[in-house]
């Protein structure tokens, strides 16, 4: 196995050095020390007797960086096996990893209106005329700051006061967090991207070299993450720093949500990418940094199905153990891109992990977008813009996301999930502000705390868990509100450690027929030391003839529904899954004790070649099944997190998410943030109702009662 391995590097390798813009080919290999000859020294020395460079060593997993990187046009005077052999034999040498190319993608978005002026040059189509103009008249509009950025009043979802003719109100609510003085001072957010334009008057003065890299260019002594070339193509990283951590009050641009807050760069996708690098990535530095936001993965394509492997789990783990000095890295994640593709994030196991905070889009109307995807993993949402459907001739505001761009630029249109996230980091450097000591479950309890449910009009997927939350998978726990969580965050009690427990069906193989529905159950009577949830993760073995045409739900002991995969159009692979982490944050706060039902449906085929498919092979089995369930210790008088009683999960009524929705903003609308909600009543109420069985009165005329609103 580990030859064909080596073999296929190789050949990837010798295909990369036909790349007439490429002269160098590399492949990275790991190296752990023996426990006599763990010492820098040592691994400099085996990597001069090797002939190979010595790229250093990679905190948190325990292993050395070598490459072997030669000039594509001389001749290998060794294989890559019989260098990994030689290492393999070094008696110094404990073991030797070799990094697995990857394909990664930025989650950057093309707005609409860019591709629309294209299509204008070969056709003399015109869309209707927008009802948002990107020029329109803003010197109406009173608003709480007074920036001199030249673009700020643009910044609609940062302070929406309707300048831009859109409803008023939907933004993150930052301007509270302003007002009280919090900016990010002393939080360190580290892009890890493309590069980063840090000479750039937006970025310059919070930039620090010292917690940057260059994994890109490891012969670069100085390490400088800056772009390689000043162009679109490698515009990202300074795009999402922008949005992060732009200068305030410098006359251009426009403002970043934490504009006081240091900034870092990590330079990895301007290249090849292997697991050894992407590990490296997120394990710099990450003792000293605060947050660390990605806004790439795999490609969301809707074909692909992809995991982290040990290395990065090992990292991941690493930097929410040790990182932030023991408080945890708080690693974000744009949730993707792939909803036009028919892509599921529950497919993309670096969004879906327990150690990620995933953030999703929503447009102007606090809606989501045609190419936002669905997932149970999400914690929040953030405003970005974008259309809600993908017709062209349904309104859109031209104005995104402001931020830096290369080259000492600007630009109005960050659009999409790549947005949201350093938007979302930039709001949290401002909680870590008004609390130092959370730790990254903190902020993550206080999101699922204090996120608003973003709209009105688009409710169909709401439910209220058995602990009472509000979740969806289009918009998780909702959309971010900054001003409401520094209110929950000035006055924290930290959570208790957390624990997990693992629990496996341990029943025989199960048939998958096309076109039936499959439950199996997992009785769980114990989980020690941990009474409230947090993420559940299935871990889920089946095969069948075309993976896409697979959906599975989990539902917990309250009934509480996660949709772990839905049906995806695009993927015809036909080998299925082996032990894939599907995650769940829906049972937040639940009692993990009791009967867990995973629910598999299979479709008849779609199409020709699915069809072609199901007749070689018309049946598959579900494999394995396990739950890994992650949560704390919540005794009876434990006061860090609201009180919420255990009951059944329900789909809320309309006037119910009504009431939700009013009193929620009604509390961002006022003064005092430090407000509690009560929301989770709801369920009180009708586990109540439920056990009296009255019928002298509506839900709905009880509930008024109850909460006189």
């Amino acid at each position: 196995m580990n030859v064909l391995l080596i073999l296929i590097l190789c050949v990837w390798n010798i295909n990369a050095c036909g790349d007439e813009n490429d002269d160098d080919e590399f492949i990275d290999i790991g190296i752990q020390l023996n426990g006599d000859n763990r010492d820098i020294l040592i691994a400099d020395l085996i990597a001069e007797e090797k002939d190979l460079y010595n790229a250093g060593h990679i905190s948190g997993i325990g292993l050395h960086h070598f490459r072997i990187q030669r000039r594509c046009s001389r001749r290998s005077k060794r294989s890559v096996e019989d260098i990994v052999d030689e290492l393999k034999r070094d008696e110094r040498i404990a073991s030797v990893v070799v990094g697995e190319p990857l394909e990664r993608k930025k989650r950057d978005f093309v707005h609409d209106d860019e591709l629309e002026e294209l299509y204008k040059r070969y056709r003399s189509w015109r869309k209707p005329p927008s009802l948002f103009d990107d020029e329109a008249d803003m010197n109406g509009s009173v608003f709480k700051m007074a920036f001199d950025d030249a673009l700020y009043k643009k910044q609609w979802y940062l302070e929406n006061e309707g300048q831009l003719k859109t409803p008023a109100n939907h933004d993150i609510n930052v301007i509270p967090a302003w007002l009280a003085g919090y900016s990010g001072k002393d939080v360190i957010i580290s892009i890890i991207d493309d590069g980063l334009d840090h000479k750039h008057p937006e970025l310059t003065e919070k930039y620090l070299p010292q917690f940057s890299y260059d994994l890109n260019d490891l012969n670069d002594t100085e390490h400088d993450p800056s772009p390689r070339t000043y162009d679109s193509a490698n515009n990202h990283g300074t795009r999402c720093a922008g949005a992060s951590s732009g200068k305030a009050n410098n006359g251009m641009c426009g403002v970043g949500v934490a504009y006081n807050s240091y900034i870092a760069g990590i330079r990895v996708l301007d290249g090849r990418i292997t697991t050894l690098l992407e590990a490296r990535a997120l394990t710099l530095f990450a003792v000293n940094t605060s947050i660390k936001s990605a806004s790439w993965g795999p490609t969301d394509d809707g074909t692909k199905m992809e995991a982290p492997g040990q290395l990065v789990n090992a990292a991941l783990d690493y930097g929410v153990t040790h990182g932030r000095h023991g408080k945890g890295v708080l690693f974000v994640w744009a949730s993707g891109n792939g909803g036009a593709a028919g892509d599921d994030c529950g497919a993309d196991g670096y969004v879906s992990h327990h150690n990620v905070i995933s953030i999703g889009s929503i447009n102007h109307l606090g809606k989501t977008t045609y190419f936002g995807e669905f997932c149970p993993s999400t914690m929040a949402v953030a405003y970005t813009g974008g259309r809600h459907g993908k017709s062209s001739l349904e309104p859109s505001m031209p104005v995104g996301v402001v931020a830096a761009d290369v080259g000492g630029k600007c630009t109005t249109k960050f659009f999409g999930t790549s947005g949201a996230a350093p938007v979302a980091a930039g709001g949290l450097a401002l909680v870590l502000e008004a609390n130092p000591d959370l730790t990254y479950r903190d902020v993550m309890h206080i999101i699922a705390e204090t996120a608003r449910i973003p709209n009105l009009s688009e409710t169909d997927d709401w439910i209220i868990n058995g602990a009472g939350f509000h979740v969806s998978d289009k918009f998780g726990f909702g959309v971010l509100d900054i001003g409401q969580m520094i209110a929950r965050a000035q006055n924290w009690t930290n959570v208790n450690p957390r624990y997990e427990c693992y629990q496996e069906y341990n029943g025989t193989n199960v048939a998958l027929p096309i076109g039936a529905t499959v439950e199996i159950s997992l009785n769980v009577d114990k989980c020690q030391n941990v009474t409230y949830l947090e993420h559940v993760v299935a871990n889920v073995s089946f095969t069948f003839h075309r993976r896409g045409d697979v959906k599975i739900t989990l539902i917990s002991p309250s009934g509480t529904p996660s949709e772990m995969i839905s049906y995806r159009d695009n993927d015809a692979a036909d080998k299925g899954i082996k032990y894939f982490p599907f995650m769940s944050a829906h049972k937040w706060g639940e009692s993990p004790i009791g009967r867990w039902t995973l629910k598999i449906e299979t479709r008849t085929p779609q199409t020709r070649d699915a069809q072609k498919s199901a007749m070689k092979n018309d049946a598959g089995e579900l494999l394995y099944f396990g739950l890994r369930l992650f949560g704390s210790y919540l005794s009876d008088d434990s006061n860090n997190m609201q009180k919420r009683h255990e009951s059944s999960a329900f789909v809320p009524g309309e006037k119910e998410l009504e009431w939700l929705y009013k009193r929620e903003l009604s509390i961002r609308q006022s003064p005092n943030i430090m407000q509690k909600r009560e929301f989770q009543n709801l369920a009180t109420e009708r586990q109540r109702r439920k056990e009296q069985h009255s019928e002298e009165s509506s839900l709905l005329s009880s509930f008024w009662k109850r909460f006189g609103f």
